[in-house]
């Protein structure tokens, strides 16, 4: 209840509550004691009865009219007021023994709550608000049960004592500290002033009897009504029998048999009201009630054949059983009143309760003082009541017990989590349409929903007859995919009916992962419906279940017993919406799915080390010297470095870490990681003053390297005493021959033996997600490279994305080609690895295609994740033979587009299709990749997961959307603008530069989107195509050309695939800028003029000068080197930076 904005205005009113509620024991107990308790029987003893219960019954209109016409927390302050006369009144009454004046005060008192009652539930729900209704009502009920039960021990002991007048004082007191809440009550909600009491109707009860008509002819509200109705009635049998039970009529006595009964029922109620709360946290869970009425009706029969003190535990079922049903009962009743009448409809719930009471007091009185029957076979009685409401409520409500019973299945293997519930109306027509990634998602959906749904699916692959009866109670509508038309038809006539209808517009389960074309053509369903709402929903967390239909390999390593499924609704769509604009908006609404379910998992070294228990003495990391490592030995050597790394960087939030891709550089990272050390890998591709730098932005004092990679680096003209010299510096090999085996031989035994959430608790620094686990600095192609802060979030969303689509098994293996400090390296071929548990084997330098090729054919890599311009290196190298790349099965590539002739060699020469996606190191890398093809089960239709010449639809949990870059208005499918993306592995942001990263992040509907400087459009089925960078056009007097256009035609031109190339713009004085083509290759500058001649370009898109360089300059990542570049073809033509 803390989330409520009015939780303080709450309190206050709960207080009010527990005065009231403290009130009625006392006057009860009081009464009781100076009746004699003896007299329970007499008829001093009916007239209480009476005096509870006929107020509400005989002053059902005034009630009602009172809450209407004035403000609620008006009536609620002056029925506390007036709660004074009836103390006083109470009090002098036992002063003087007179218990006529008791009655009074009695009657009095419950007159001024036939008032409050309703004006106080009505205000509950207006301070409160429908989404939590369920929290707020069992909050009060609890407060309620509780003050009773307290106020009856306490009572009990002071009647006994006889400290009669402390108790009138601290009822005093109670009032007091009431009205001061009272007036504290902030004014809201909605009344009507100008109402006129009815005075001759309500003589001749016209007036309430137009009123209960009029609510009951509301089918929720005449339901919930009785069924509270019955609670109460059941709550008094309780009372009334356990009475006779005691040694005296007194509520709470000595003897301890009978308060084993009455604390059982207590105890009992308030947890089911705490467990009917816990299960409507989304939602009114309107299937516990045919549970709860089943409980009762079945306990009240056994308990009368049960002893004592064992009934006690009966009792505390029961008290269980009726609280689970009573809480939503009364929350669906309070969800049903409408602001301007909830006082009449209230008020009338009052009287239906009290009569109920009333009836069965009379009842109960006849049948024992005429037909000599005990107190406790009136349990049977009860019980055949109970029982009928059982069979009504499974007649009324077949689909709620339905959903409750899968729920409670589900719930032993799944975890739930529902967002947007709010949006499904209670009633009326709804259309909901999303994604269908399993053979459950019509149970996954209805367990999420508040009220019933008719689904619209294909039955034919539920073979089972227990599935087809389930299916059969749920009133599906069957699909047929060549002939939709009827099930469209059947589906329009359930609207009409105010039904709810889910429909899966894919028309197939995806086996993919990703979301398909929405094929299913429902535009006759939503044509002339009135009041019908559209809305979209995802569900998150079956794909690589039993249920779905991934591949084998897949649903055996991402199987486990606590997979968490995230449920999201989104807000209503215009009806006219086409199928493309429903898809964009269930693909945006999987951001706030995704996001829920990665808020639910663990920070990478914790998630890892549970991966660990599950692989064991499997193999983790392969490298080319032979040192593998196996997932334990790789848990023995983290957590060894682990506490060295702690003791050399004690106050240290970064460690730097130069490393290149290897069995060393990824035990350093997760020792740092296991340590809660924020890990910069630096980039060595860069010049030491560049990686000093970002060593400088980073905050960075120690830096754990090799000495044999510090020589390589040396060798290659790296004069990297510049930068060492500056920091710390710890070389592995001394870290190494400083650990004792001891200490190796402790940590083994430690990953071997003890559970993984110990080894977490004693080894492990705690951090959240929220935290930063990777600084990776831009690539710099365009500018002085930027930090990067990536968050535990980014990384473990991006790489359960990412193996949503991949699919990797237990029997792949990736290659580890990439270095750490690449965001793909470091996201995808290494934790992506370690934390799902698939293999990789590391290759230190990307550009020895003979290394990369016998990892390949040595440890039979599977899955290849590289640049183009590795690919094509690797391809055209002669030593790598196409039996090498034999077990790869799936190649990926980013960071730069993919030339067609690089795309053509892997197809002739591996008989190999590269897939390639689009990221930035902002977005942890991975937003779109293509996939394979996939054959539907109709065997004739095929789902494009593969489109050449674009960079894939966006992952699962992410959305891509084309805006225009002054207005950020999104526009139209196959319109080129700037490229935004959206998800959870957008990053935290720039290090240490605000501006930049408010500059980067556009928040849009609570939402952050990364703006990429991309340009591109997307299609109809929302692949990505991008143009080019919004950086990289020149501007040839006034007309802006795309540099990436002018890379891209060249390179489809077949005379330029032995030439590497890209273009830039430098300046012009006589147009402003030129463009110049760089390039690297056998021909000669005039033979390129001659060969750009042959493109075909448009005049203004041919390059006006031509620079050639030995080798073509590319960053650390295999991307083009742009602003290197541009300054040689400057420095060649004689052009000044000026």
């Amino acid at each position: 209840m803390k989330k409520v904005e009015g939780f303080f205005s709450f309190f206050g009113l709960a207080f009010t509550q527990v005065a009231v509620s403290t009130a009625i024991i006392a006057y009860t107990e009081l009464v009781l004691s100076r009746m004699g308790y003896t007299a329970t029987g007499s008829w001093q003893f009916y007239v209480l009865h009476l005096l509870f219960l006929l107020p509400c019954v005989l002053l059902l209109t005034p009630a009602g009219f009172m809450s209407d016409k004035h403000p609620k927390e008006r009536v609620l302050l002056w029925t506390t007021v007036l709660s004074v006369l009836p103390l006083g009144l109470f009090g002098v009454g036992v002063y003087h023994s007179c218990l006529p004046m008791m009655f009074a005060g009695v009657g009095l008192f419950f007159v001024l709550q036939a008032f409050q009652s309703p004006a106080k539930n009505g205000y509950m729900k207006e301070l409160i608000g429908v989404r939590f209704l369920a929290s707020g009502s069992g909050t009060l009920m609890i407060v309620t049960f509780c003050a009773m039960f307290f106020a009856g021990v306490s009572l009990a002991f002071a009647v006994r004592e006889n400290l009669v007048e402390p108790v009138l004082y601290s009822l005093g007191a109670l009032q007091v500290l009431g009205l001061i809440f009272a007036i504290r009550l902030p004014s809201i909600g909605a009344y009507d002033e100008t109402l006129k009491f009815p005075w001759k109707q309500f003589l001749t009860f016209k007036y309430a009897r137009r009123k209960m008509a009029k609510a009951w002819k509301n089918r929720a509200l005449r339901q919930s009504i009785v069924g509270q109705a019955m609670f109460w009635v059941m709550i008094f049998l309780m009372v009334f029998v356990i009475q006779d039970q005691f040694s005296s009529g007194s509520l709470f006595t000595q003897d301890a048999l009978a308060n084993y009964a009455i604390f059982g029922t207590g105890i009992g109620l308030v947890a089911g009201f705490w467990f009917a709360m816990r299960m409507s946290r989304n939602f009114i869970e309107m299937g516990l009630i045919p549970m709860g009425t089943a409980g009762a009706s079945i306990l009240i029969f056994i308990i009368p054949l049960i002893p004592r003190p064992y009934n006690a535990i009966a009792f505390a079922l029961l008290g269980f059983c009726g609280g689970i049903f009573a809480l939503p009962m009364f929350a669906t009743m309070l969800y049903n009143t409408k602001p301007r009448s909830a006082g009449h409809v209230l008020s009338l719930s009052n009287v239906v309760q009290n009569l109920s009471i009333l009836v069965f007091d009379i009842l109960a009185i006849v049948a024992i003082r005429y037909f000599a029957v005990d107190r406790m076979s009136l349990f049977f009685i009860l019980g055949i009541v109970c029982l009928v409401g059982t069979v009504w409520a499974l007649w009324a409500m077949p689909q709620t017990l339905l959903r409750q019973l899968l729920r409670s299945v589900l719930s032993m293997h799944y975890r739930f989590l529902v967002t947007g519930v709010q949006n499904i109306p209670w009633e009326g027509p709804v259309l909901l349409v999303g994604n269908h990634i399993s053979y459950i998602d019509w149970a996954i959906i209805q367990m999420a929903s508040p009220r019933p749904m008719r689904f619209v699916i294909t039955r034919r692959p539920f073979e089972k007859w227990y599935v087809k009866l389930l299916l059969s109670q749920m009133e599906t509508i069957d699909l047929d995919i060549s002939n939709p038309a009827p099930a469209m038809e059947e589906a329009k006539k359930a609207l009409l009916r105010g039904e709810a209808v889910v429909m899966f517009p894919e028309n197939a389960m995806t086996s993919t992962g990703n979301m398909s074309r929405f094929r299913l053509d429902y535009s006759s369903v939503v044509k002339d419906v009135p009041r019908l709402k559209l809305l979209p929903f995802y569900v998150q967390g079956l794909w690589g279940s039993s249920y779905s239909m991934a591949d084998a390999g897949f649903k055996d390593m991402v199987h486990s017993g606590g997979r968490i499924i995230s449920v999201a609704f989104g807000n209503e769509l215009p009806l006219d919406s086409n199928p493309m604009m429903v898809k964009r908006a269930v693909q945006e609404l999987s951001i706030t799915a995704w996001t829920s379910y990665i808020r639910k998992l663990r920070p990478v070294a914790s998630a890892w080390i549970r991966t660990v228990k599950r692989v064991g003495s499997g193999p983790s990391v392969y490298s080319p010297d032979g040192n593998h490592l196996s997932a334990n030995a790789l848990a023995t050597a983290a957590l060894s470095f682990a506490g060295m790394i702690e003791k050399l960087t004690k106050g240290e939030k970064q460690v730097g870490v130069l490393i290149p891709p290897s069995g060393p550089g990824i035990i350093v990272n997760m020792a740092c990681l296991i340590r809660g050390k924020t890990v910069y890998n630096l980039n060595y591709t860069n010049t030491p003053e560049t990686m000093d730098y970002c060593c400088g932005v980073a905050e960075v004092k120690t830096i754990i390297t090799a000495r044999v990679f510090v020589e390589k680096l040396k060798q290659k003209g790296l004069p990297m005493e510049k930068l060492l010299d500056k920091y710390k510096v710890y070389y592995m090999e001394d870290l190494k021959g400083q650990l004792h085996k001891s200490t190796l031989v402790k940590n083994f035994l430690r990953v071997m033996l003890l559970p993984a959430w110990y080894l977490e608790l004693r080894f492990f620094k705690k951090v959240s997600l929220d935290d930063v686990a990777t600084i990776i600095f831009s690539s710099g192609s365009e500018g002085r490279p930027k930090g990067v802060e990536l968050t535990h979030l980014n990384l473990i969303g991006n790489i359960k994305q990412c193996e949503s689509v991949l699919l990797p098994t237990a029997e792949d293996v990736f290659l580890g080609s990439l270095p750490l400090f690449h965001a793909f390296g470091f996201s995808i071929t290494t934790m992506l690895c370690l934390v799902e548990g698939v293999p990789v084997a590391t290759c230190p330098d990307p550009t020895d295609a003979r290394l990369v090729s016998r990892m390949c054919a040595q440890f039979k890599v599977s899955i290849m994740v590289a640049t183009g311009t590795f690919l094509r290196m690797w391809g055209l190298n002669r030593a790598v033979h196409p039996l090498m790349f034999s077990h790869v099965r799936s190649i990926y590539a980013g960071a730069e587009k993919i030339r067609e002739d690089v795309r053509q060699l892997y197809r002739n020469k591996f008989k190999l299709e590269i897939f390639e996606g689009f990221g930035c190191t902002e977005t942890t890398p991975v937003a779109a990749v293509n996939t394979k093809d996939v054959l539907m089960d109709d065997y004739k239709t095929v789902i494009e997961g593969n489109k050449p010449g674009t960079v894939g639809a966006p992952l699962p949990g992410t959305q891509i959307r084309i805006v225009d870059p002054d207005t950020m208005e999104e526009l139209a499918v196959g319109e080129d603008g700037l490229i935004l993306i959206g998800g959870a592995q957008i990053m935290k942001g720039y290090l240490k530069d605000p501006e930049r990263t408010a500059q980067a992040i556009a928040v849009i509907n609570g939402k952050r989107w990364y703006k990429t400087g991309d340009k591109g459009h997307v299609d109809e089925d929302g692949y990505l195509t991008i143009v080019d960078r919004y950086s990289r056009f020149a501007k040839l007097g006034g007309e802006m050309v795309s540099l990436g256009s002018v890379d891209f035609k060249i390179s489809e031109c077949s005379l330029f695939d032995e030439i590497d190339h890209f273009a830039v713009a430098v300046p012009d004085g006589s147009k402003g800028e030129k463009i110049v083509l760089v390039y690297a290759g056998d021909k000669s500058e005039d033979e390129v003029k001659d060969m750009l001649k042959q493109v075909g370009l448009p005049p203004l898109m041919l390059p006006g000068a031509v620079v050639k360089v030995d080798e073509l300059p590319k960053l650390g990542s295999g991307k083009s080197d742009v602003q290197t570049g541009k300054r040689i073809a400057m420095e060649r033509l004689g052009i000044s930076a000026n």
